[in-house]
């Protein structure tokens, strides 16, 4: 047992492991677990860690049981951004062997009216619904072109002007009514909350998704279940462990993590060099972080982010399609439940002679729905068919599932104010910067901003690995040999002590790198702290002051 241990830390002479633990076995996960095999050299290994029986999380395809027919239970498309610069997911799922079918419609009903384009809305609504749209998404587009509507949310996004505006505030600047529904009915379900719940800024990017040029999205031929499929199939260097939910993490005197997990009736413990967490920031919460630095920090993290969005997906089975005469778009919004999407799944999936609608329902009433029962929500989503088609709808109907989502995603993407994107994937960054965070929610709540958030995590934790495999290196010793190797210890000492000032950080402190001694913490007046931490790019010791920490 100890020559095993030996060997998987040490790959060769001179050559250190690392071994990171992904607890999520999602997209986040997946994605990260891949990019680590990619872009890190055959030192790394990982585990990854899931608590229930199946890969995939939010990426789910599934089949009815009446008939051989698949629907999108989860995520259910991607959004493409190669039309103006490098696409890295369009280019993974290329890599990964999948193709993709393009989507689209501007189908919306109305009142009861089904409108399939703007020209329609001007025939049933008059001029002024049709110009108060046009004027409004001119100005939309002016406040966020199409380069920066696709990069998602960034630091510098805080100074937007309608950043600290509600997504409801910019809406009531609509003065035409049929105009501000038709905004509003289009938008909500991308939103995935209500518009006084989530700002401006948010509003803006889900308001442009209707605009020519933004918001071009697909799915993946075969089914949206293939992308984490196909990533888990193709790992070699990772170790995937199902059933195995993660109850805590700790730091240990090795400066290495623990982590702990159920697997069955019993509790494991593993150690490893780092733990990336790819969880929705709403699971971050069941884990037990040890050390009150790490638990507060966490707990921090997850206020930051704490404003759920919630999706409710019922998908129905029919003996044919006979929505076809009335509309043939890959979707249509419709004005119930405050706005929510129907997915045409049988124009992406092979019904045969059937069809299959899927709801997908959003923000408050999602919420409310998701504690109704099956039966309620398929008669509920029936019954908010247009009129035309309602009586046949039932009439055709053969089967429905349901799956909820209730605080599944953010509905508040980013964050408010926004983060820089490395800070905001490292939650305590002196003590603990091999603990990293990757989610949607970093970002903009798409498959995207997750493989973006992936390769931010990535490049975090082969810093983290080059400065601890500095730190083993042999230092030479300071001109004087060990007496001053031990008099700028004191002195350093004599910095971090009773006279350093009680507030304020403590500058130029240029000691010894860590790997040849380590500096206690220090406490200062008035219970403020000067905290020695790790080796940083510099290989210095640095110290600061902390309220409360």
């Amino acid at each position: 047992m100890a020559r095993r241990a030996v060997a998987l830390r040490h790959l060769g002479k001179g050559v250190c492991m690392t071994s990171v633990a992904i607890i999520g076995g999602g997209p986040a996960g997946l994605m990260t677990a891949h990019l680590l095999e990619q872009r890190c050299g055959p030192g790394w290994r990982a585990t990854l860690l899931e608590a229930s029986d199946c890969l995939g999380g939010k990426m789910q395809t599934r089949r009815f049981d009446a008939a051989p027919v698949k629907y999108e239970a989860g995520v259910a498309e991607c959004y493409a951004y190669d039309a103006i610069g490098p696409d890295p997911l369009r280019q993974l799922i290329r890599d990964l062997g999948l193709s993709t079918v393009p989507t689209g419609s501007r189908a919306v009903v109305l009142d009861g009216t089904l409108l399939r384009d703007e020209t329609d809305l001007r025939r049933h609504f008059g001029d002024p619904a049709l110009r108060a749209v046009q004027d409004f998404r001119r100005r939309a587009s002016a406040m966020l072109p199409l380069a920066s509507w696709s990069r998602g949310f960034v630091e510098d996004d805080n100074r937007h002007p309608w950043a600290r505006r509600t997504a409801a505030e910019i809406l009531d600047e609509v003065t035409d009514p049929v105009a501000r529904k038709y905004l509003t009915v289009e938008a909500h379900s991308d939103m995935a909350t209500e518009p006084h719940l989530t700002n401006g800024l948010v509003g803006l990017r889900n308001f442009l998704k209707s605009v020519p040029g933004y918001g071009a999205q697909y799915w993946i031929h075969g089914g949206m279940e293939l992308l984490p499929r196909r990533l888990a199939a193709g790992l070699t260097r990772t170790d995937v462990e199902l059933e195995a939910a993660v109850v805590h993490v700790s730091r240990t005197r090795q400066d290495r993590y623990a982590v702990r997990f159920r697997r069955g009736p019993t509790v494991v413990e593993r150690e490893f060099d780092a733990v990336v967490l790819a969880l929705p920031y709403s699971q971050l919460a069941a884990i037990e972080m040890s050390g009150e630095r790490l638990r507060r920090a966490m707990a921090a993290h997850v206020a930051h982010y704490d404003s759920p969005g919630h999706y409710l997906r019922v998908s129905v089975l029919f003996d044919r399609p006979f929505w076809r005469k009335a509309f043939s778009g890959s979707w249509v919004m419709l004005d119930a439940f405050g706005g929510c999407c129907v997915y045409d799944e049988s124009g992406r999936h092979d019904a045969h002679d059937h069809g299959v609608l899927g709801w997908l329902l959003a923000g408050a009433d999602a919420r409310s729905l998701c504690r109704a029962d099956d039966r309620t929500l398929v008669g509920r989503v029936l019954d908010a068919l247009p009129a035309s088609l309602r009586d046949e709808g039932r009439a055709c109907f053969v089967e429905a599932k349901v799956h909820r989502w209730a605080g599944a995603l953010s509905g508040q993407p980013g964050g408010f104010r926004l983060r820089n994107p490395r800070v905001a994937h490292r939650p305590e960054p002196l003590r603990h910067p091999g603990v990293v965070v990757v989610g949607d929610y970093l970002f903009d709540s798409t498959l995207n901003g997750v493989l973006r958030s992936a390769g931010i995590a990535i490049d975090l934790l082969r810093e983290v690995a080059g400065d601890r495999d500095r730190a083993r290196q042999p230092q030479p010793a300071p001109a004087g040999g060990v007496d001053a190797r031990s008099r700028l210890f004191r002195q350093g000492r004599r910095l971090l002590g009773r006279d350093a000032p009680a507030r304020g950080p403590v500058l130029g402190l240029h000691l010894l790198a860590p790997a040849q001694c380590a500096v206690p913490v220090v406490e200062l007046a008035n219970a403020q702290r000067a905290t020695v931490d790790e080796p940083d790019d510099r290989r210095a010791v640095r110290a600061r002051i902390d309220d409360g920490m």
